[in-house]
């Protein structure tokens, strides 16, 4: 996962649908819902080198996604998913996910195009201006993935396999959690072929502690590169994360830190801090706040430092 800090972000998103979706078909062991967001931000994004980033309405969200469940016996539901995304300011529609599968008492195992368990990865709560800001070269996500869950009482674990199709580029990654007490494990690794000559691997240890308001968590990430056999200095490395938290109310309030350093001497540094307001369980409107540096700027070769700011509203169901 070679993350270089402080590209304007482009979230990856989950199937947040299939989470706030609507049931609009419920019959004969058939269930269809559906799900949506839309969100737009007013954001100051970051500049680095020389950069001129203007203040701007960034259309952040527009998604669109239908979910099946075909209760095909006592322990077996069959699965089906899609969703359409917008997050193209020349109104550009793609479909992030389409997939297939079964779950029941063995687990959920679906087929198809879907996010795979790297982007799970990370307990950053920033909105744009935190480590979503990190490029990352660890893919989250494939067209022809296979992919299996497990979800227990206080355990899951699954592994994600994208098949390579002919073009040397493949990815498997896995991930395992445990909740007890209010604190939440978890471990990543992702192992990808990014090229025939292009290979990473990176593994993420995170600890989040939950009690009555509070939140504070870290993370881990090591992160290893190489071209042709030999480590890539500029893509390897490790990667801090630092977080805490408070709801009171219907606001909830972040600040985080993150810390990245590659072996060829570059680091950057990031601090975000957020407010959210919920005003009705399918809206919310926030604002976020960020600074960030690196050392040194890859464009001009010296350390540079930025700040910016955001303010938006999301609308669901």
């Amino acid at each position: 996962m070679k993350k270089t800090i402080l590209a304007l972000a482009v979230p990856a998103l989950m199937a947040a649908g299939a989470v706030n979706a609507a049931t609009v078909y419920d019959q004969d062991g058939v269930t269809v819902s559906i799900g949506g967001a839309a969100e737009v931000q007013l954001i100051q994004p970051y500049e680095f080198g020389d950069e001129d980033n203007k203040l701007d309405v960034r259309l952040d969200d527009g998604e669109l996604n239908f979910g099946v469940d075909v209760k095909v016996s006592d322990s077996l539901t069959a699965l089906g998913f899609f969703d359409f995304e917008n997050e193209d300011d020349e109104g550009g529609v793609v479909n992030d996910e389409l997939w297939a599968g079964f779950k029941g008492d063995f687990g959920k195992f679906t087929v198809g195009r879907q996010y795979t368990f790297w982007d799970d990865s990370g307990i950053g709560e920033d909105i744009e201006l935190g480590l979503e800001g990190f490029d990352s070269n660890e893919p989250a996500d494939g067209e022809d993935v296979l992919k299996y869950r497990y979800e227990g009482e206080t355990v899951w674990f699954g592994i994600a396999h994208d098949l390579d199709t002919g073009d040397d580029v493949s990815h498997t990654d896995a991930g395992v959690g445990a909740s007890f007490a209010g604190v939440d494990l978890a471990l990543y690794a992702n192992d990808a072929d990014l090229s025939a000559t292009t290979d990473v691997f990176a593994i993420q240890v995170s600890a989040v502690y939950n009690v009555d308001a509070f939140t504070v968590g870290a993370s881990y990430t090591d992160i290893d590169e190489e071209i042709n056999g030999d480590t890539n200095k500029a893509g390897t490395g490790s990667i801090v994360e630092l977080l805490a938290g408070y709801g009171m109310g219907d606001w909830q309030y972040y600040i985080g830190y993150n810390f990245a350093e590659m072996d060829n001497d570059w680091e950057g540094n990031n601090v975000y801090a957020n407010a959210t307001y919920k005003m009705h369980s399918n809206v919310k409107t926030y604002i976020e706040v960020g600074y960030a540096d690196q050392d040194p700027e890859p464009t001009t070769g010296k350390s540079d430092d930025s700040t910016g700011f955001l303010v938006g509203m999301e609308v669901k169901f």
